[in-house]
């Protein structure tokens, strides 16, 4: 057995500064009868001189400790971990779409081949074992958050639990060809106390400091309260009742639930209880002086009369209602308010956007929205859709003017509509970009407001049990 220690120094730029985190890693290198097993032993912050070698791209280090080792003890002997991953994805794609058309099967396999590309295959093997792991010690995993719920791949994996297919979330809108990706931008949500455990496994399986690793390459775990919520309460069901319960699988178009959401009895609900909030956003601030300061606010809605106008009935409503519930123009929320109530006031340049825009009443709200309009009637690639709604937010006048000649001309060079109502749509597209929201990320959020509710509407003494037993307690600041 032969054993050899590596120390290489990483630099990532902060999010808020001009500077460089510096991180000293140091691998553990074991060939045992030919096989090579790596372990990450020590992953710490560095102030000294540089030393070393220095990477300045996460994924790609951890993507080079993959292939000399890493996942030794997790991709079976004889395969690769590419086509490993392939394997669980197709397996888990079966399972969940027994019967889909030929692009969905397309999409996968180009999944599959940007993550290949991108060099984080052995990332997301990572952290398909973390939540195996999770799930198997029976610890409550949310269906996800950010962009990644976007990912059919990730869904195949069991990573999240929203179905992309169904709720029309985009791939790219995580990640794409088109885009650099200096680290994953990954969060896995758990329910609390659960986090030691999780760090307790990646240290047995990947050494001791693949915890700080991950880290390192923007693949954080935060501890929620309302997920050990939902669990108590189904263990507390589970005892008194003898009834077992999938939550993943109730009934989601149940409107007594809506109902509930808009009754004022949402003590211990996700974003609905304002009396005792568990969970709470950051916030950044940059000051007259430059300097950027950081605050927190309790995650909770905060336009009470938005809920009683919309009056959700769906979740396509509830998702709408949370993303508007924000600080925004009045128009941005006026004309969906007006068109919910008012079909008639309900129009659309060409049958291609009542496709896209039909569940919000004919309103942009969401970022994906953009993005499809912009590749459905501008010919634009799904990469270059990203960068423009990028763009379009940030309001990036200088590169705008290219991408408008461009939609307009894909527009009615394919005959969708005229080079006027062209214009208008990308007129559209520019005024509201800057308030649109990723609806990967509301899709995931409003599940689990929607699976609190349930339980609270059909196990209601078994719900506040669980509720009262973490009062007063916070989950994690979430960045």
């Amino acid at each position: 057995m032969v054993k050899e220690t590596k120390d290489i120094v990483l630099s990532e730029e902060y999010i808020f500064g001009e500077g460089h985190k510096k991180y000293n890693v140091t691998t553990q290198r074991t060939v045992d009868e030919g096989k090579t097993t790596v372990k990450v032993m020590r992953a710490l912050l560095y102030n000294g001189p540089a030393t070393g070698i220095t990477i300045h791209n996460s994924n790609a280090y951890l993507s080079k400790l993959c292939e000399d080792g890493l996942l030794s003890g997790l991709v079976p002997d004889g395969k690769t971990a590419f086509g490993f991953l392939e394997e669980l994805c197709h397996k888990g794609f079966s399972e969940k779409y027994p019967n889909v058309t030929e692009d969905v099967h397309a999409r996968l396999a180009h999944e599959l081949e940007v993550i290949n590309k991108k060099g984080m295959v052995g990332g997301f093997l990572i952290i398909y074992d973390l939540i195996e792991f999770a799930r198997s010690n029976n610890l409550m995993i949310s269906p996800g958050c950010g962009a990644l719920p976007g990912s059919l791949v990730a869904y195949c994996l069991g990573i999240t639990g929203v179905d992309p297919i169904k709720e029309n979330l985009l791939f790219e809108r995580y990640l794409n060809m088109g885009r650099e990706t200096p680290s994953y931008c990954i969060r896995i949500d758990v329910e609390k106390g659960a986090k030691p455990l999780i760090f307790g496994y990646l240290t047995e399986m990947y050494g001791s400091g693949m915890p700080k690793l991950l880290k390192m390459a923007d693949i954080s775990i935060k501890e929620w309260v309302e997920l050990s919520i939902i669990k108590d309460t189904l263990e507390i069901i589970s005892r008194s009742k003898r009834e077992r319960i999938d939550i993943v699988r109730i009934d989601k178009t149940d409107p007594a639930v809506f109902e509930l959401l808009l009754s004022g009895e949402t003590n211990g609900i996700l974003f609905f209880d304002k009396d005792d909030p568990h969970s709470y956003s950051t916030w950044w601030h940059l000051d007259d002086n430059g300097k950027w300061h950081e605050y927190h606010e309790p995650l909770v809605a905060g336009n009470a009369a938005l809920y009683e106008v919309i009056r959700p009935k769906n979740m396509d409503e509830l998702m709408a209602a949370i993303t508007l519930d924000r600080p925004l123009s009045e128009e941005h929320i006026e004309k969906y308010l007006r068109n919910i109530k008012n079909s008639q006031y309900i129009t659309y340049e060409c049958p291609e956007l009542e496709t896209i825009l039909s569940t919000t009443y004919g309103c942009v709200i969401y970022q994906e929205q953009i993005m499809r309009i912009l590749q459905d009637l501008g010919g634009f690639s799904p990469e270059k859709s990203d960068l423009c709604r990028r763009d379009l937010s940030k309001r990036k006048q200088f590169t705008i003017g290219e991408m408008r000649e461009e939609f307009v001309y894909g527009a009615t060079s394919s005959k969708i509509v005229g080079m006027d109502v062209a214009n208008a749509i990308f007129d559209m597209l520019w005024d509201k970009a800057r308030y649109s929201f990723n609806k990967s990320h509301v899709a995931a959020f409003s599940l689990m407001i929607y699976e609190m509710a349930w339980l609270k509407l059909y196990y209601r003494s078994e719900f506040m049990e669980a509720a009262e037993k973490y009062r007063g307690i916070k989950s994690d600041i979430l960045p």
